[in-house]
């Protein structure tokens, strides 16, 4: 349920000259290595503070002081301190106020440099654990701990409102993203996608700025999208094609901004099967998908002066006896024709027709996003998404949102030497150029189907950032879903917008 991951209702602020003022069971402390420590004094009455503890990043102790529980957390030396450190310690709170179902929570906010964003979106992107669907007997605690805190009070210097607001709103899109990708095929239907967005803009606050359309297959049928419909052949789930629309700008015909997310919701690899280790990490091959819808909600509920447009075409991989086979040629919806040489490259097939469409919209920029590729987190590994782009400056823009909210990208070359490798004795192209250079030659597949006249298009391949490793950062899940790039692009409209 979509209201489950709707923040924090009751927010407050107070002065206080002793932490034995404060009634909630749980204080939070932050603190600096180098200084000053009055916060740790306030809180310290007896001195039972571990004594190993001194505020060094990640460092976290947890002390009982006269019946309340203190969380201790470092936050390392002033001068180095960022809104990813805030965030950071405020995730690894969050952990902890989960796991020991605490529904009251204070904080020092002095500590935390006042950047009440970051500590919005690291308390609740910590929080979020995807345990919903455990029944058995025993689990009755954990899904518990889906359930939202119920108050947070800042104690010390007065909270910027507005920027806890935005918080609240960027770790909720977020945390939606990471749901739907984690969610099993068996419930993450092309339809239930459609249906659970449709709730989440439905309940937002600028619904009647927004819609929301799940287009059918007849839709699809009579765009002459035969790209994407190969892919939905082999599945007994009807596909769909959602269509999210934002329209905040004054303009109402300012160029749009546009989220192409890939939508898979399950891929076995199709005819072209894939081994079965790790195949059930595949039910979040809509990361993409959910990233876009994630995007938009965020746009939305922060009312950015922006028109937005997110398409998400959804459908199953499957094989059976209707499915795609290789060597099968499609005709795409702007006439190229395709050779679909391994049914396991299906990605760039769905993503084709999406991007055509797309970009008769007169768009502002394009950005599809995409967990396309094994070989970009064998080039990068779990830590930067590749960025394929015709612009520098769409580059720059992007790189720099990236670096602010800690979702990095790494540019990649978007080169016409790889299109050879796609050349195709049967049709105009074929869907894959081999082992070599495999996320590049996925991105110069996608080029061919966007508008040449348009410069401001990028990909992200998020096949290494979005799906399930062992991660370190504690507002992230443990090895789940991460839901990027939400909170880059986000940033990016923002700064665009401003």
């Amino acid at each position: 349920d979509h209201q489950r991951l709707n923040g924090i209702p009751n927010v407050l602020t107070k002065e206080f000259e002793a932490f034995s003022q404060i009634q909630e069971d749980t204080i939070v402390v932050t603190a600096f290595e180098d200084g000053p420590a009055d916060l740790i004094a306030k809180a310290n009455a007896s001195n039972r503070i571990l004594p190993d503890f001194q505020g060094k990043t990640g460092q976290i102790s947890v002390v009982y002081e006269q019946d309340k529980r203190h969380i201790y957390v470092g936050l390392g030396k002033r001068q180095d301190c960022t809104s990813e450190t805030i965030r950071l310690a405020a995730g690894a709170s969050g952990r902890i106020v989960r796991d020991r179902q605490i529904d009251t929570v204070s904080f020092a906010i002095s500590a935390f440099h006042g950047d009440a964003q970051a500590t919005a979106e690291g308390l609740l992107l910590g929080l979020f654990e995807f345990a919903e669907l455990k029944t058995r007997i025993g689990c009755e605690k954990v899904r518990k701990r889906l359930d939202r805190i119920q108050s947070v009070t800042f104690y010390g210097d007065a909270i910027d409102q507005k920027n806890w607001n935005n918080g609240v709103i960027i770790a909720t899109a977020q945390n939606f993203a990471k749901r739907m990708a984690e969610l099993p095929a068996n419930i993450a239907t092309p339809s239930y996608f459609v249906e659970a967005t449709t709730n989440l803009f439905a309940d937002g606050k600028n619904k009647s700025k927004t819609s929301v359309i799940g287009h059918d297959v007849q839709w699809a049928k009579n765009r002459k999208m035969e790209s994407f419909l190969s892919v939905t052949h082999g599945s007994e789930e009807p596909a769909r094609f959602m269509e999210i629309r934002y329209n905040g700008s004054q303009d109402k015909d300012a160029s749009p901004f546009i989220f192409v997310g890939k939508g898979i919701t399950f891929d076995s690899g199709g005819i072209s099967i894939k081994t079965a280790l790790g195949m059930g990490e595949m039910r979040g091959d809509c990361g993409g998908a959910a990233a876009a819808i994630g995007i938009l909600y965020a746009i939305s509920e922060l009312n950015l002066p922006v028109n937005a447009v997110a398409l998400t075409p959804l459908t199953e991989n499957l094989p059976s006896g209707k499915a795609t086979k290789p060597s099968d040629v499609v005709v795409a919806s702007n006439g190229k024709s395709i050779e679909i040489d391994n049914t396991d490259a299906e990605g760039r097939l769905v993503l084709a027709d999406a991007l055509v469409y797309a970009s008769e919209m007169k768009p502002h920029t394009i950005i599809d996003m995409a967990t396309l590729t094994g070989a970009i987190g064998v080039a990068l590994g779990t830590h930067y998404s590749g960025f394929f782009t015709r612009s520098d400056e769409l580059w720059n823009e992007v790189d720099s949102a990236g670096k602010e909210t800690r979702e990095k990208m790494w540019r990649m070359p978007l080169d016409a030497d790889y299109r050879k490798q796609m050349d195709s004795d049967l049709a105009d192209i074929k869907n894959v150029g081999g082992r070599l250079g495999g996320s590049c030659t996925g991105a110069i597949f996608l080029n061919e189907f966007v508008a040449p006249e348009i410069t401001r298009w990028a990909h992200i391949d998020i096949a290494g950032t979005a799906l399930p490793h062992p991660r370190q950062e504690s507002y992230l899940p443990k090895n789940g879903m991460t839901g990027v790039p939400v909170r880059a692009l986000l940033q990016w409209v923002r700064n665009q917008s401003k």
